[in-house]
């Protein structure tokens, strides 16, 4: 019994030095916030948290190839919780949320992407969806991009330097924030590879296949020697990309992007 006290005592400490508070800054009319305080070594998502008096600020900028099409293919889900315990109480959905979507959308989005990458910004820009909701206090309603209802703005862009930028406004009173604590909490869905994709255990490590749509979205390709090529194809064997399709980097794109935080409010 003791041993299992002092094994739940030092969990109860991680627990409570990894649940850091994050304090946000008083944002005013007149001044244009340009730095992100914040960063998600994950997601490579940077950050930042404002408040005023009656709203709620949260931005963010990514250039991560991975984590922008995640967002622009599979959604985003932000959460605000007034009593700050991490529950998906109210929720500001833009794009769409899927929990899971196919590969094959991933690599139709990369073929898109990289075109839109050489024509520049305005033709990035088209290839964010225009609609959302809210889920607020048990209420679903419609939201659109750049456009505000009922006090909630969701802006989503790409700027000069390809980076996909976010930013929220939302009303304190509209999701009953009445403490000076909140928590955000931040997701996407993940791909779902084809029942091919899966490593075989007692496959050949021989004789090498054609690429899956897990090798195409890695960016692996077959070349005229017969090996798999590509930047991420460890060994360029098919063995080694079965092994990769089980390792960290594979999880990448079945795993959805997910944290929260803990924000402290400012006070004027």
């Amino acid at each position: 019994m003791k041993h299992a006290l002092a094994f739940l005592t030092v969990v109860a400490t991680l627990f409570s030095c990894s649940n850091k508070l994050f304090e946000s800054n008083w944002k005013t009319p007149d001044k244009k916030t340009s730095s992100f305080r914040f960063y998600d070594a994950d997601s490579k998502i940077r950050y930042n948290i404002e408040n005023d008096s009656t709203n709620l600020y949260f931005s963010f900028d990514v250039m991560d190839q991975l984590t922008i099409q995640k967002i622009l293919t599979t959604g985003l889900r932000i959460f605000i919780d007034p009593k700050s315990k991490n529950k998906e109480r109210n929720e500001v959905q833009f794009p769409i949320y899927s929990d899971k979507v196919p590969i094959s959308e991933l690599e139709e989005y990369g073929t898109q992407y990289d075109q839109s990458m050489q024509l520049g910004k305005k033709t990035l820009d088209q290839m964010i969806p225009a609609d959302g909701y809210l889920n607020i206090n048990g209420k679903a309603s419609p939201i659109f991009n750049m456009v505000e209802t009922n006090g909630v703005q969701v802006f989503m862009q790409f700027d000069s330097t390809r980076s996909l930028v976010y930013s929220l406004k939302i009303p304190l009173k509209l999701v009953s924030v009445e403490s000076n604590t909140v928590s955000l909490g931040i997701e996407t869905g993940g791909y779902e590879m084809p029942q091919q994709d899966i490593a075989d255990p007692n496959a050949s490590v021989i004789n090498p296949n054609q690429p899956t749509a897990g090798d195409r979205a890695l960016g692996r390709g077959v070349g005229g020697n017969g090996f798999n090529q590509g930047l991420n194809s460890p060994g360029q064997s098919t063995a080694a990309g079965q092994a990769m399709r089980t390792s960290t980097t594979y999880n990448k794109f079945v795993e959805p992007i997910r944290f929260w935080v803990k924000v402290k409010l400012e006070s004027k």
